[in-house]
């Protein structure tokens, strides 16, 4: 209806209430008209996918938005299932930029299956909008050679598998706790791992060296005796603070006389470190191992010790990582002291220090700017009881400021699934060295109970954390 229509209405009456009514209705059709503008113009609506624009051309989801928009494509061979993520191609950061004509590859198609999955746009700022759901049978697989790496559900504490694209070598960053040792193994043998060629421990707190050595007698039980590798990387600082670390004086007696006991030191490679070299392919570089140049005690010994972290940046072609144990504040501000920006930017991080707001600082995450994060962290450790309710807040706001999502041990929000479900995940980063996706599935293996845990390293730092936030450590 238009203010002219309502005006003719109107024309032929005369009277003084006739006049008066017409003024009102003109008046408050005006506003309306007004205020109906000024909303139109103050809300900015998510993209929609244009109708008729989504395709699949191969391995490659395409579509258009309206807007510029980021994109990823959800995706999962059970109807709703959702526990693939896919995201765009690295090269020139196209998996960041906002774009209206969107392509997304897909690297894990099974032919014969019907594949089901969903566009996703986002614009900054606002919440994603999902196509409806399609299908697609893929008629043959993926052809490159796939890096995985895959953050394992062991209750509390860091432990990550790394299988090679080339040569499938498989390599572990910490293995927990002493009570995860048969998480780590139980997760080992269900995905077929038959040998460890190389194993880390970032450092020498019992939440990331414990499950090495395990819960049992030294030198009868831990990942180290069920799977001896090839290589163990150590750093040379931990001989020196290993008084009252019994796990590393125990993984020390317990190596085995055909494991290669390898010390990194930062600035060391795959190009200038033979036993780094675990794939033709994969460039491995040490930002970090020990105690960093430069720095100055804290005065707290788990913070020290956290800094002293084994950081290692990861590339396979287009794609960059980084996987650095504990390091905090300070350990990350000589890093990105002594390293040019560009070569620290990633696609992936795996948050350190469990998330917890004395490490992952504002400049070391606008330096990486990754496009997904990983946090080792688990609802029933740092939400009560342990008074530790919103940890890993202060990380999860830093990472979804720069427009990356955020992967939990039991919360992948992009996947539909919410922290709290009572379901923990195996959640693994998975690249062609084009581009890459996250994968979760559901934990089966046994998770150490929380009893447990608390006799090693929440139980001894709990106080610290309480009252120190800033400078506590594991």
């Amino acid at each position: 209806m238009s203010t002219s229509r309502a005006r003719r209405s109107y024309a032929g009456r005369s009277t003084a209430a006739g006049i008066t009514t017409h003024a009102v209705i003109v008046a408050v059709f005006a506003a309306l008209l007004v205020a109906g503008c000024a909303k139109k113009s103050s809300v900015v609506e998510p993209p929609p996918v244009v109708p008729g624009a989504l395709r699949v051309e191969g391995n490659r989801v395409l579509w258009s938005t309206d807007r510029a928009a980021r994109a990823t494509v959800r995706y999962s061979y059970t109807s709703g299932s959702w526990d693939h993520d896919a995201y765009p191609r690295a090269a020139n950061r196209e998996d960041r930029a906002a774009v209206r004509d969107h392509d997304v590859p897909l690297l894990d198609l099974r032919p014969g299956e019907t594949l089901y999955y969903q566009a996703v746009s986002e614009v900054p700022g606002q919440p994603a909008v999902y196509s409806p759901v399609q299908s697609f049978t893929p008629s043959a697989a993926s052809s490159r050679p796939l890096l995985t790496s895959t953050m394992i559900h062991i209750g509390f504490g860091d432990s990550h598998l790394l299988t090679m694209p080339n040569t499938r070598k498989r390599f572990l960053i910490d293995s927990g706790g002493r009570f995860a040792d048969q998480s780590v193994i139980t997760y080992l043998q269900q995905h077929n791992v038959t040998a460890l060629d190389a194993m880390l421990a970032t450092h020498v707190h019992e939440d990331h060296l414990g499950g090495v050595v395990g819960s049992s007698a030294p030198g009868a039980g831990g990942v180290l005796g069920a799977f001896p590798p090839a290589v163990f990387f150590d750093s040379s600082v931990k001989s020196t603070d290993s008084t009252g670390k019994p796990a590393y004086v125990e993984l020390l007696s317990s190596l085995s006389p055909s494991t290669q006991r390898v010390m990194l030191s930062r600035g060391q490679s795959s190009g200038n470190t033979p036993e780094l070299r675990l794939d033709p392919d994969v460039v491995i570089y040490v930002l970090n191992s020990g105690v960093p140049p430069g720095y100055q005690p804290v005065g707290y010994e788990g913070t020290n010790i956290n800094n002293e972290s084994i950081v290692l940046r990861f590339t396979y072609g287009d794609v960059d990582f980084i996987i650095g144990g504990d390091c905090e504040n300070e350990a990350e501000a000589i890093i990105q002291a002594g390293f040019p920006p560009a070569s620290l930017e990633v696609e992936f991080f795996k948050a350190t220090h469990h998330g917890l707001p004395d490490a992952n600082g504002a400049s070391w995450v606008n330096i990486l700017r990754p496009r997904i994060g990983f946090i080792p962290n688990t609802q029933a450790v740092w939400d009560p009881p342990q008074d530790f309710e919103g940890a890993i807040g202060s990380t999860v706001a830093k990472l979804q400021g720069i427009g990356a999502h955020v992967y939990v041990i039991d919360d992948a929000r992009t996947l539909d699934r919410p922290r709290g479900s009572g379901r923990q995940y195996n959640v693994s980063f998975v690249t062609d060295g084009i581009s890459y996706e996250v994968r979760v599935e559901q934990a089966t293996q046994p998770t150490p109970s929380l009893t447990a845990q608390e006799s090693g390293c929440i139980a001894s730092d709990t106080a610290a954390h309480a009252h120190a936030p800033a400078t506590g450590g594991h």
